[in-house]
């Protein structure tokens, strides 16, 4: 499963490498067994790619791998995996440390239970199965109502999943830039073009189409639609889609540095483990910097004079002990007043 921003492209070079191994191996067994066309013309004599590529056998063929390539190998099974692989095998092992080796303590201790940190690594996940469920247009459409049932299907765990892991599991999360979204819908905008190459494809020797090419004509007429639209896809997202954008305005023009840190607890101070050791051995500063970590902002205090200006209530926590049957009916009665 892909998990970075780059990986996508990867991911789909694979794929189609895939499936030019599957069509040659196809066209290979399909001709040993003397398939033939419609009407009766045998597989091996017909030496144009396109015609090839078109016949009934090849494209049942190729759109059975490529179902199977993608439901439930690629949308499904993985997510399916994936919270076992990142969170309850990770959890259980860090228990395990935990409980036999007694020097862990502390914030060594939390750091062994917490889980992984929250990347968007999703993105990739999502465009690689966006671009496998275009890459089924190509064929017969017999399998494309069963991919997308499959999609669908896979995209309500993959939320379900990351849903839970956003507000149950992961210690936190802080983006701070719009850049992988950019990259993102960028990454899109080749999608984009694969399902107009496949419109180009499709309209081949269509009565309403106009056109009938074969062979290297139509491959590169694909893919001349597939570049121009890809062009005109990223023109309009540089140039075009900021001009409805809406004007915010600068807000750290006369801001300073005590109005941030007043609401952040992160800061160049406390995240910076020498200098909190510092503050308090070498200094001796009362109350001297502390070092920040998730979940424990609360534990900062105050100093102005050493630049730590965030100060902060320690969150409610959640009651997770099983309930009693007389502390029941005490909640019950103060909160609806029976005596």
């Amino acid at each position: 499963m892909c998990v970075h921003a780059d990986v996508p492209f990867a991911c789909m070079f694979n794929v189609l490498l895939d499936m030019a191994v599957t069509y040659q191996t196809a066209m290979k067994v399909m001709v040993g067994l003397d398939f033939r066309t419609y009407d009766g013309t045998r597989l091996a004599h017909i030496e144009a790619f396109t015609d090839q590529f078109e016949t009934y056998a090849m494209q049942r063929s190729l759109a059975e791998n490529t179902y199977a390539y993608a439901f439930p190998s690629t949308f499904l099974i993985p997510f399916l995996i994936e919270p076992i692989v990142t969170v309850l095998v990770p959890y259980q092992i860090g228990r395990l440390i935990i409980r036999t080796h007694r020097e862990v303590q502390g914030n060594g201790a939390e750091d062994f239970l917490a889980a992984f940190d929250f990347d968007l690594g999703r993105y990739a996940d999502i465009l690689l199965n966006v671009f496998l469920g275009i890459l089924i247009f190509y064929f017969p459409g017999g399998y494309t109502w069963s991919l997308f049932y499959g999609m669908f299907i896979s995209h309500i765990v993959i939320y379900l999943f990351d849903h839970w892991r956003v507000l149950d599991v992961i210690p936190n999360i802080k983006i701070t830039s719009y850049q992988v979204d950019w990259w993102a819908q960028a990454m899109l905008a080749g999608c984009c073009a694969m399902i107009m190459s496949v419109l180009v494809f499709k309209a081949n020797c269509e009565s309403y189409s106009g056109y009938c090419i074969k062979d290297m004509q139509l491959i590169s007429a694909t893919a001349l639609a597939g570049a121009a639209h890809f062009l005109v896809h990223m023109l309009l997202l540089i140039y075009v889609v900021p001009k409805f954008g809406v004007d915010i305005k600068d807000m750290t023009k006369d801001t300073q540095y005590k109005d941030v840190a007043k609401y952040e607890a992160y800061s160049w101070f406390s995240v910076n483990p020498v200098h909190c050791l510092r503050s308090q051995l070498l200094h001796k500063r009362e109350p001297y910097c502390r070092f920040v970590s998730p979940g424990k902002e609360h534990l900062l205090e105050r100093n102005e004079a050493i630049g730590c200006y965030f100060a902060d209530l320690s969150a409610q926590t959640e009651d997770f002990s099983a309930p009693t049957f007389s502390g029941s009916m005490k909640a019950f009665k103060s909160v609806t007043g029976y005596s």
